[in-house]
């Protein structure tokens, strides 16, 4: 049979919860969720800013070569 869906039309494996308000979860549990969470946006913040900065290189350098 096909997976339980939430009435959004969202697999419940998809859902994304909320640590403080889910019952379920031990102290470590939460740690550890918010480890990885904190990891995910300090991976998508690099990424930003390797593009920010490959942006930033490719303007300095037209104004060189302009110059």
């Amino acid at each position: 049979p096909p997976p339980p869906r939430e009435p959004s039309g969202e697999a419940a494996f998809a859902r994304r919860i909320d640590p403080q308000q889910e019952p379920g979860l031990s102290p470590e549990q939460r740690r550890l969720m918010a480890r990885v969470e904190l990891a995910q946006r300090q991976r998508a913040l690099q990424r930003r800013l390797r593009s920010r900065n490959a942006l930033l290189a490719g303007v300095v350098g037209a104004v060189v070569v302009g110059i």
